[in-house]
């Protein structure tokens, strides 16, 4: 708006109408810029896949499919790992970054099986109950035609329907989650 456009409007509108206007036009800004798909707009491609409260993931290297929920509250991806061996482990965990790590874990068809990573970080994560310490691995994973590398917590999740979370990390540019949906459809 030019400003010969701005001095007709402030002659046409009174004075407290046009502060209200001022300011509505202040904070409909972002939005229209966002609608605009300006920088500060999301970053979705425009081939993101739809995704539902859960999925079928696949660990590239082991080719296991995991049972997953998707979780946008997660940070990070959480696998469930019910035992792991540390090749020439440490008393402490931050000594253990970057050792080979084998851990076990169970697919969708309930058989177990061990994988092999590196330990890429020890982290505190906080959870509903307390905190835990857990260790992090990098891992290819699949779902449907989307293949990341990303950081993988280690945890027990025994207890928990899924085996797997399927954190912000890999949903991240290429899918939107419908939670009205079951599955990836």
């Amino acid at each position: 708006m030019t400003h010969a456009n701005i001095n007709t409007l402030k002659r046409r509108i009174p004075i407290r109408k046009w502060y209200v206007f001022t300011i509505s036009a202040l904070l409909m800004a972002p939005c229209r810029a966002w609608a605009e798909g300006s920088p500060a707009s999301p970053r979705v491609s425009p081939l993101a896949r739809v995704i539902g409260t859960t999925a079928i993931v696949t660990e590239i290297g082991s080719d296991i499919k995991l049972a997953a929920r998707v979780d946008t509250g997660a940070a990070t991806c959480s696998m469930h790992c019910d035992a792991f061996e540390i090749q020439q482990a440490s008393n402490d965990p931050k000594e253990n970054i970057g050792k080979p790590i084998r851990f076990r874990t169970k697919g969708v068809d309930g058989k177990t099986k061990w994988l092999r990573a590196k330990v890429a970080d020890f982290v505190v994560v906080k959870t509903a109950e307390h905190d835990e310490e857990r260790y992090t691995v990098r891992l290819r994973l699949r779902c449907e035609d989307v293949v990341k590398e990303v950081l993988v917590t280690l945890n027990n999740r025994e207890k928990m329907t899924y085996p797997m979370l399927l954190g912000r990390n890999f949903l991240r540019d290429d899918f939107l989650v419908n939670v009205s949906l079951e599955g990836n459809k």
